[in-house]
């Protein structure tokens, strides 16, 4: 504020003089009285050392920008410092992750530890799998989910009825499969015995097999085939319709994963897989041979 513009105000009159630079005199009369003449004077006397007058401004210039006077000025500044915190607050807001990905170290600790241990229980304990064909019909049908045990062969070796799931086997492999292809079958017969099909029978180191779970009788014949070291012999319940070993061999026992334990899905059909027999015991060729003979 510059002594230009004066506003006096008294409890009788309220008067804005306006000092003409050239003329240095009133613009506008009547006169003031003699205490703000004396102002005056001092104002044009020493002009850049003249008091402010009291203004009585409205809030809407207290607040605005520009050039106004020490009250907008105040004001303005004022207004910038809140609108910077209020920024500065968004943009943190705006850096905060959503409530379930706010993890502690014991969070951290407890999904570690879980994935962990579902790994370990599929590697070592157990897993689920569905079947994709109709190869062990009716005892698996397509869409089912089973779930295969990994802990009986720690302790001993498979047998004749296990219903296993195992990697393709080389001799499968050289023909374009590989590891990830999984196969479901039921072993016939383990390492040492002689499998051989005819007449529509399964017959076991000379022993027709009675088999009670297959969907009908193989229309194919087999030649004896003795199963080597660390073999098996697996054959689908869908006889006709299976790619197992009276195709492409016997199956090394180390591609085996483990053994069907029960079937969950569909919920109809929930059941155990396990033969109730267990492993197969062929009766005595002896005998069978009687009984066949009859």
């Amino acid at each position: 504020m510059n002594c230009t513009t004066t506003h006096f105000s008294s409890p009788h009159t309220r008067l804005i003089i306006t000092l003409n630079p050239l003329l240095l005199r009133p613009n506008t009369l009547p006169s003031p009285p003699r205490s703000h003449r004396l102002l005056l004077r001092r104002c044009l006397k020493h002009p850049t050392t003249a008091p402010k007058p009291i203004l009585h401004s409205s809030n809407k210039d207290t607040t605005g920008t520009g050039d106004g006077g020490g009250g907008g000025d105040g004001g303005g500044d004022d207004g910038g410092g809140d609108g910077g915190e209020k920024e500065n607050k968004e943009k943190g807001d705006g850096l905060q992750l959503p409530e379930w990905l706010n993890f502690s170290a014991e969070d951290a600790t407890t999904v570690v530890a879980a994935i962990m241990i579902s790994v370990a229980f599929r590697t070592f304990v157990a897993e689920p799998r569905y079947i994709p064909s109709l190869s062990m019909y009716p005892t698996f049908d397509v869409g089912d989910r089973l779930v295969a045990e990994k802990v009986s062969y720690y302790f001993r070796k498979p047998c004749p009825n296990d219903i296993v799931i195992f990697k393709s086997p080389p001799v499968l492999q050289e023909v374009g499969y590989t590891d990830d292809d999984v196969f479901i079958k039921r072993i016939v017969a383990k390492e040492g015995d002689t499998v051989e099909v005819r007449d529509g029978k399964l017959i076991v180191n000379g022993v027709v097999r009675h088999e009670d779970y297959i969907l009908e009788s193989p229309s194919y014949n087999l030649t004896p085939v003795k199963v080597p070291e660390s073999s098996v012999f697996v054959m689908g319940d869908n006889r006709n319709n299976s790619y197992d070993s009276h195709i492409w061999g016997p199956l090394p026992a180390k591609n085996i994963i483990g053994r069907s334990l029960f079937r969950y899905w569909p919920p109809n059909r929930i059941a155990g897989t396990v033969s109730p027999k267990g492993c197969a015991v062929d009766v005595p060729a002896e005998t069978e041979s009687v009984s066949i003979a009859q």
